[in-house]
């Protein structure tokens, strides 16, 4: 069984040398195109960065959420974001105050299989 798995691994990596192979002038011609798009991007990307950094300004400081035809701006207002110290709580548990267990809620994980090639 072991076998049968390296000998897939080892097909996958002359697969994927291969395949890199096949495409490395197309990638080439991609990676020139990528290159000219972002020339042509760049002052778009920047103007869109300047509105959107105006309108949540202004959305901000008159603490309010905005709607429009055009897309939405909605303002959250601060507040407190709780977390427990699990570690310490399961000391704390362990050091004689059972009763704090009743507040765990355990989930179970599935089994599962994770492929990662050539890494």
């Amino acid at each position: 069984m072991n076998s049968d798995i390296e000998n897939n691994f080892a097909e996958i990596m002359s697969l994927r040398q291969q395949m890199q192979a096949a495409v490395g002038s197309t990638k080439d011609q991609i990676n020139e195109l990528e290159t000219q798009m972002r020339e042509i991007m760049d002052p778009y990307v920047l103007k869109i960065q300047d509105l959107t950094d105006k309108i949540e300004t202004s959305v901000f400081e008159n603490q309010k959420s905005f709607k429009c035809d055009y897309g939405k701006a909605t303002y959250r207002k601060e507040y407190i974001r709780n977390s427990w110290d699990n570690k310490r709580l399961e000391g704390y548990a362990e050091a004689g105050h059972d009763e704090i267990y009743q507040f765990r809620k355990e989930t179970i994980v599935k089994a599962g299989v994770t492929v990662k090639v050539g890494e």
